[in-house]
């Protein structure tokens, strides 16, 4: 049996099995961070454990190195806390009671206005608004644009 063009697919080049699901070959999140006794360490994001402070921003992670086996805590900041927690690292529950929930701590973002939610109708319409000339010259004059 023959592809397109004449070309013989070739089961052996595959670069994943076929016939597996887009999700079946699950890929682990590595998390590089350094040893102070072995320099970079390469490990999952099960191997941490992340506590966070009552603001919600900053804490420190605990690991044991897997090449030296000494368990290590470093400081962590707002940006590392949230590359921990975005490669999948959970919080620490253990210290839950005592720090708060790290989403509880955040400080919200400001306020929805009132009035119903952009929908995607709406952006269909704005985009048709946009590629109207006779539109976009009564919006500008009508706003003091032009």
């Amino acid at each position: 049996m023959t592809g397109p063009f004449g070309v013989v697919p070739s089961r052996e080049r595959a670069l994943k099995p076929l016939g597996g699901a887009a999700d079946a070959f699950p890929e682990m999140t590595t998390i590089r961070t350094t040893c102070p006794r072995c320099g970079e360490v390469d490990m999952g994001p099960d191997a941490i454990s992340l506590s966070v402070r009552s603001n919600g921003r900053e804490g420190s992670y605990r690991f044991t190195c897997p090449s030296c086996a000494d368990d290590v805590e470093k400081r962590a900041d707002r940006k590392i806390v949230a590359l921990l927690v975005s490669a999948g690292v959970d919080i620490d529950r253990d210290d839950a009671h005592d720090q708060g929930d790290l989403f509880d701590a955040m400080e919200p973002l400001e306020e929805r206005p009132p009035g119903p939610s952009f929908s995607v109708d709406d952006v269909i319409e704005f985009h048709y608004l946009l590629e109207d000339d006779r539109y976009i010259r009564e919006f500008l004059a009508s706003s003091g644009g032009v």
